[in-house]
């Protein structure tokens, strides 16, 4: 009895042994190259976050954007004759800054210390001014019916589209010169509403001065706000703040169409700013905090200002909510995986697998060109090629991309460093950072690695 134990005994260790030979003899998990890691920062990104007015900085946050409302009588002084230098001060180098402009034009701006504010020459032909008075301010507002205005204005926006559309400074049009600010009201003024086919009018000058650059519309007329959303343009929400104005946004454009938010976000933008200023703003992002967050998610924002573009934390709290806005505003991209064959032949194609997550509210809405580098050893670059992804395409959620890396024949045959970009047609350098580690001092991230042989 104690032999056959005894033989027992040793087949089991036998047994366990081999067990134990197979599991170590077993080729590894293999693991990618490289690790790609989620980083938590606020990022300093083009077209979303916050906008100060133009020659206002923001000191907390490095941003990207800033906006003016120019009163039509100081664009054009004399009919047919602009100062561009006098519209574009304090832009900046927008080359070195990154800060593009967005730019309403007014023909009303209550407040603004002019008795009118379309050009003296204009009035000098004609053009019936009528008497307004709001929130404390009395003044001239013009006849926007009248053929004088609409010829003059058409010139106007004709002029300013031959600079500016198609400009790489320029982030976005508002569509203003009607109404109260441009703002397409005429608030306890109902006298002074001009008809609906002048309205039409005024529409039709942007779209045809502008058709290369994206354009928003403040909410307040049904009209023009379903046309400019029927044409490819965005949405303007200037009173952001508190559960009634944001009902009211919503109410508002419902009593259009109940789906024309979740129509109009995914091809264009949706912007505006806080009620009540500052201190607006200020309570908007602090003891009101999660009410516009929510709103903010469910109406898809890109970016808030001027009132609300420059916020002074109030604590840590405060800041930390500030934060999570920012983050949250736009688009925010994080590279989740990279795939692809660990080796290739140089003069052959590497078919690549992207996987991208949209951790914000909105999309890119500007074609800009996803590149691939191959980077050698030394840290030259071997190979730079524009990828065939349209980042536009990006809504919030995950993606996954099959490209295709062409590699010329003549790369020597070594190891390389793969990193990804998206450039800015403005610099033709990398302009879009990415939630990630592995960041160059070019802009550039890595992503997986490459042997040519």
């Amino acid at each position: 009895m104690k032999k056959l134990c005894m033989y027992g005994l040793i087949a089991a260790i036998l047994l366990f042994g081999a067990a134990c030979s197979d599991g170590s003899t077993a080729p590894p998990e293999e693991k990618p190259a490289v690790i790609l890691e989620e980083i938590d920062e606020v990022l300093p990104n083009p077209f979303k976050g916050f906008v100060p007015w133009v020659g206002s900085v923001n000191t907390i946050y490095q941003t990207k954007l800033q906006y003016k409302t120019y009163e039509w009588r100081d664009v054009e002084p004399q009919e047919g004759i602009f100062d561009w230098s006098a519209f574009e001060q304090n832009w900046g180098n927008i080359a070195l800054t990154g800060r593009r402009v967005g730019f309403r034009i007014s023909a009303v701006t209550p407040g603004s210390g002019n008795a009118y504010d379309i050009p003296d020459w204009l009035a000098a032909k004609g053009v019936a001014l009528r008497g307004y008075s709001i929130d404390g301010h009395q003044g001239l507002a013009p006849d926007w019916d009248d053929p004088l205005f609409l010829e003059a204005h058409r010139n106007l926006l004709l002029a300013l589209g031959a600079r500016y559309d198609g400009d790489p400074r320029i982030a976005w049009i508002d569509i203003g010169s009607y109404g109260f600010w441009g703002e397409w009201h005429v608030y306890l003024n109902d006298t002074l509403a001009a008809s609906q086919a002048s309205k039409q009018i005024i529409l039709e000058h942007y779209f045809e001065a502008f058709p290369n650059t994206p354009k928003v519309i403040a909410f307040d007329d049904d009209f023009a706000t379903a046309y400019v959303a029927a044409h490819g343009g965005g949405i303007r929400n200037d009173c952001l703040g508190t559960a009634a104005s944001n009902n009211w946004y919503l109410e508002s454009l419902n009593r259009i169409d109940p789906g024309l938010n979740d129509q109009v976000w995914k091809n264009a933008i949706i912007t505006g700013e806080f009620c009540g200023g500052s201190s607006g703003a200020a309570a908007g992002t602090s003891e009101r905090f999660d009410l516009n967050l929510d709103f903010v998610k469910q109406t898809h924002w890109s970016f808030i200002g001027p009132a609300g573009g420059v916020v002074t934390p109030q604590d840590e709290q405060h800041r930390a909510n500030l934060d999570l806005l920012h983050k949250t505003l736009g688009y925010r991209f994080v590279i989740r995986a990279v795939d692809h064959a660990a080796a290739a032949a140089p003069g052959g194609s590497l078919a690549m697998s992207l996987t991208v997550e949209n951790k914000g509210v909105a999309p890119f809405y500007f074609a800009w060109p996803l590149v691939a580098y191959l980077v050698a050893a030394d840290g030259s670059t071997a190979m730079m090629q524009e990828l065939a992804a349209d980042i536009r395409t990006w809504l919030p959620g995950v993606h996954t991309l099959s490209l295709m890396l062409n590699l010329p024949a003549d790369l020597p045959a070594s190891e390389y460093d793969v990193k990804l970009a998206i450039h800015d047609p403005l610099t033709g350098a990398p302009g879009v950072m990415f939630a990630n580690t592995g960041r160059d001092e070019a802009g550039r991230y890595l992503v997986s690695k490459l042997s040519l042989e």
